[in-house]
């Protein structure tokens, strides 16, 4: 009996790598040149750009010496630690809510409290003008309740003004990625907690509390990351008004046309929401967004 002899081809190879081995890479390059072109080249024009001065780090230096570039810097810090710890507080308590109750039309509230999610900073602006400014519902209400004058409970084109809008597409975001995180907490733990006679704030600080600490901390990441580089809602509602750093760049690079400036206030920018996702994925790892 004749046995036939099938012969495999040997895999085609690449100056002695197989071409399978090969193939991610291949078919990476074209998003690797895509990251090249519309962030890697800019990101080098801008750091390259921020040190055109007469002294080496001079605007980067002008960015804590001078009053109002500082002011800037310390404004977005303070509104968006601020906004962060507001909407971490509601948003753990709405987002606890809907994990664990069942009620009707839960469907059309998680629908609503999505809905700023996907809003356009410009909407946002026009929202918090169309209810908190002067001829807005809220302070309009607040008048013919107590005489007072419209403008007295306006608080839109301020510091506050510019809070509510920044808690306004925050808070959902940060309820909406806390929500699931909850929901995979096994509540029989907490039930056998509860049974050894630990109280409610007791179960949730050191059951509950450790499991969803990563999620806690990517909606922070994810908050604070926002607030600081938030642009449009602030251009709207606190335009020379209320000083932060990305109306700063703004105003540095429109106005002034002083663009090494802007690049090294927008370096500074970079480097502090990029360290927070860093400092973020270093010590839990996986994905803010997620």
């Amino acid at each position: 009996m004749i046995e036939r002899v099938i012969s495999i081809p040997e895999r085609v190879t690449v100056r002695g790598k197989r071409v399978d081995d090969l193939l991610p890479w291949l078919l990476s390059l074209p998003f690797a040149l895509l990251f090249l072109l519309f962030l890697g080249l800019p990101l080098y024009r801008l750091f390259e750009l921020s040190f055109q001065s007469e002294t080496f780090l001079g605007h980067y230096v002008n960015i804590f010496a001078v009053g109002r570039y500082r002011n800037a810097l310390f404004m977005s810090f303070a509104i968006s630690i601020l906004v962060t710890g507001v909407s971490i507080v509601l948003g753990l308590f709405m987002a606890y809510f809907i994990a664990r109750r069942e009620f009707v039309g839960k469907r059309l509230v998680v629908a609503i409290i999505s809905f700023p999610i996907s809003f356009p900073g410009v909407l946002v602006a026009w929202a918090m003008i169309v209810v908190l400014g002067r001829t807005g519902v809220l302070p309009q209400f607040l008048a013919f309740l107590s005489g007072e004058s419209a403008s007295t409970f306006a608080i839109v084109f301020s510091f506050w003004g510019l809070v509510a809008g920044y808690t306004y597409f925050t808070l959902p975001r940060v309820t909406m990625s806390m929500v699931s995180s909850i929901e995979k907490v096994d509540q029989s733990v907490e039930e056998a907690a509860r049974s050894l006679g630990a109280t409610r704030l007791q179960t949730f600080r050191y059951v509950t509390l450790p499991v969803i600490a990563p999620a806690i901390a990517s909606a922070v990441t994810l908050a604070f990351s926002v607030c600081m580089a938030a642009f449009g809602t602030a251009l709207l509602i606190a335009s020379g008004v209320v000083d932060i750093l990305p109306l700063m760049i703004f105003n540095v690079i429109m106005g002034q046309q002083d663009y090494a400036a802007g690049a090294a206030m927008a370096v500074v920018l970079t480097i502090i929401t990029v360290s927070v996702i860093y400092g973020y994925r270093r010590k839990f790892g996986g994905s803010v967004y997620a």
